[in-house]
């Protein structure tokens, strides 16, 4: 049975107290114009020896967090692109329509199972699909998951306005998929409206998140019984 918890509180504090040091991964979606990183080496300290760090941001705070993993010596495996085309434009700059996503290994014994996430080939059914499958593992630019739309079923509201920074699951699955094995333990130091927990209750994994903001924290508790309960139905 899957196991969630989650934790109304400062992610520094709680990653310096938590009994938990084996993580198999962690996600932050964090908040990107902070540039205060100390909640990294935290988080690593209860990540498992083998284990992957996700972190997604932006182009404010990418540049710091790569030189700083690099520096604690982790294992680089991806820079990968989240592309949005979506909102506004500017006359003096091209638009900015991404988000920086960077996937680290502890060591080099990370898990990847690139068999879960294939994606359909342009060159299927002609010479050039050389395995006859159709399929292949998408590149780290990841263009084709779509805009996460306004009016998704997904998409959790707070006074009939659609929560900021929501992800969808397909990005999710698309992150979490090939580097997690159901019944692995996930971490979100940043859990914000809970889909990370959303996604690993739906697909067996365990979860712990953390949240700062107390509303948040509800909105996201609320979810989460919600799915749990409509995922043990259909068990």
């Amino acid at each position: 049975m899957t196991t969630y918890v989650t934790i109304n509180n400062d992610n520094m504090l709680v990653l310096k107290e938590y009994e938990r040091r084996n993580f198999n991964l962690i996600y932050a979606d964090m908040i990107y114009e902070n540039p205060n990183l100390d909640w990294i080496k935290e988080s690593l300290d209860v990540l498992d020896k083998d284990g992957v760090l996700i972190i997604q941001t932006d182009y404010h705070t990418v540049a710091q967090i790569k030189l700083l993993l690099d520096s604690l010596g982790m294992v680089f495996i991806n820079w990968a692109i989240y592309k949005q085309e979506w909102g506004g434009t500017s006359k003096r700059f091209f638009p900015r329509k991404h988000d920086d996503i960077l996937i680290y290994g502890k060591s080099k014994s990370y898990k990847f199972y690139p068999e879960r996430i294939q994606i359909p080939k342009v060159t299927a059914g002609t010479a050039f699909d050389k395995k006859g499958t159709g399929l292949k593992t998408p590149c780290d630019v990841f263009d084709d998951l779509g805009n996460f739309s306004t009016i998704s079923k997904e998409r959790i509201k707070v006074d009939g306005k659609n929560i900021q920074w929501q992800k969808p699951y397909k990005l999710m699955s698309r992150l979490l998929l090939p580097f997690t094995d159901e019944g692995d333990w996930v971490l979100d130091p940043f859990m914000g409206s809970g889909s990370t927990g959303a996604w690993c209750i739906l697909n067996n994994r365990n979860f712990v998140g953390i949240e700062n903001d107390p509303k948040v924290f509800m909105l996201a508790n609320d979810r989460l019984r919600g799915v749990k309960d409509e995922h043990s139905k259909r068990e």
